[in-house]
């Protein structure tokens, strides 16, 4: 496509598609990050992203990618093969797009040179390459690194944006230059959009529970369900007027459906949810682990302020540290199993005044790939609880993958403690 091309009708649907470039995107070396951090950004911004794409190092590769985004909608954003060597090729694919060439832009390589030497380093080789802008395009100064971004708007309204690949410079410049610059565009459509995060129920439970209220739902909305290990996402979208006030009315409906299955929104986590609840009534927790080797603790530290209601917690993989450092009976592990309800809830009692905590929480399983019996296969998991009052535990039977049985059993047992602390 050259320029006079671009320059045709005018685009007046502010639609939007991503391209992120790279070889090691392709061979699942790199996970994209990049791409779900821009979906995210242009749909909070009321830009509905039409399609996301990636490809390689590759000039007419990238030319191919964003001729076909200017093509269907006004607004293409590019990140990756900013940089310094050969196989980046993203300003050459940009110049050649709209009919223009490269230039060293002299602001931008005294910028390279001024960041190098501040670290007393010598400017390496490459960076002209780095300076490098195609005619027509507009520099977007990169406070995190040395390739700037380039934004380019061509009389018909569409807008090319290339962005570095290394994520925190890509963010750094989509947020102080870029965003700007899509709120004062025109075309940009209202988007409320919220995901409600579960514990302890699977899809076919939720979509039925849901699909129960769908008649007090917006006629509009739309509603996804996304699986996780511990339970289902379900993402409400609402476009058009008053977007946000029909989206709280939508998710009123479903919180009350679901009640304690949801444990939040957005980016809420399950060890946050509990956290609060913990904090929030002034009490402190101590965890055993045997099977989860300690992931338990692990979550609930990730947790800022955790220190407020953690304890600690006590690793017992074996036997005799069930016993001698838990006080777990011997003749108990002998008659049950280390994998067993008594177990676990003596676990989870002798954390609690090992520690000195409220609560006491505990996790004993059969992890595998071996080790399973007839009676207690691989998978099964007991998660045991004490506090002054109560003592319990519930039995999980998971699957046959190692790490897959350690995430689902922390999960569970923070989502056990937490249902626990919701119903007293």
């Amino acid at each position: 496509m050259d320029a006079t091309k671009l320059e045709g009708s005018a685009v007046t649907k502010l639609i939007a598609s991503i391209v992120t470039v790279g070889e090691e995107l392709l061979i699942g070396q790199v996970l994209d990050t990049n791409a779900a951090y821009l979906a995210a950004e242009l749909t909070r911004l009321g830009v509905p992203v039409m399609r996301s794409l990636t490809v390689g190092d590759d000039k007419e590769a990238i030319r191919g990618a964003l001729d076909e985004g200017m093509r269907h909608g006004r607004l293409t954003l590019l990140t990756g093969g900013l940089g310094p060597t050969p196989d980046d090729v993203s300003r050459e694919a940009a110049a050649a797009l709209i009919g223009s060439h490269l230039r060293v832009d002299t602001t931008v390589l005294a910028a390279i040179k001024r960041r190098f030497a501040l670290f007393g380093r010598d400017v390496p080789a490459g960076s002209e390459r780095v300076a490098s802008v195609p005619d027509g395009f507009e520099v977007l100064s990169n406070s995190k690194g040395t390739a700037p971004g380039l934004w380019y708007q061509g009389e018909n309204g569409s807008i090319v944006v290339l962005l570095p690949g290394v994520p925190h410079e890509m963010k750094a410049i989509f947020s102080e230059h870029v965003i700007p610059r899509i709120r004062a565009l025109s075309g940009r459509t209202a988007i409320a959009q919220r995901t409600l995060q579960t514990a302890g129920i699977g899809e076919t439970e939720v979509q039925r529970k849901v699909e129960a209220v769908s008649h007090l739902l917006d006629p509009d909305i739309i509603v996804a369900y996304l699986p996780r290990l511990h339970g289902v996402r379900i993402r409400l979208t609402v476009t058009g007027k008053e977007a946000s006030n029909r989206l709280d009315a939508a998710e009123r409906h479903v919180r009350a459906k679901l009640g304690a299955a949801v444990y939040g929104c957005d980016n809420d986590t399950l060890e946050g949810a509990l956290g609060g609840l913990l904090k929030r009534r002034s009490l402190t927790v101590a965890v055993a682990e045997s099977c989860t080797g300690g992931l338990v603790l692990h979550k609930l530290t990730n947790v800022a302020g955790a220190s407020s209601y953690v304890a600690g917690g006590v690793v017992a993989y074996s036997n005799m540290v069930k016993q001698y450092q838990l006080s777990v009976d011997s003749r108990v592990l002998k008659q049950f199993g280390a994998v067993s309800e008594p177990v676990a809830i003596q676990m989870a009692e002798g954390v609690r005044a090992r520690l000195g905590s409220d609560l006491g929480l505990s996790v004993t399983g059969i992890a595998g790939p071996s080790g399973g019996t007839e009676e207690k296969p691989v998978g099964t998991v007991w998660i045991g609880y004490a506090d002054d009052h109560d003592t319990r535990a519930i039995k999980h039977q998971f699957g046959r993958d190692r790490q897959r049985n350690k995430d689902k059993s922390a999960i569970a047992a923070l989502n056990f403690m937490r249902q626990i602390l919701l119903q007293s």
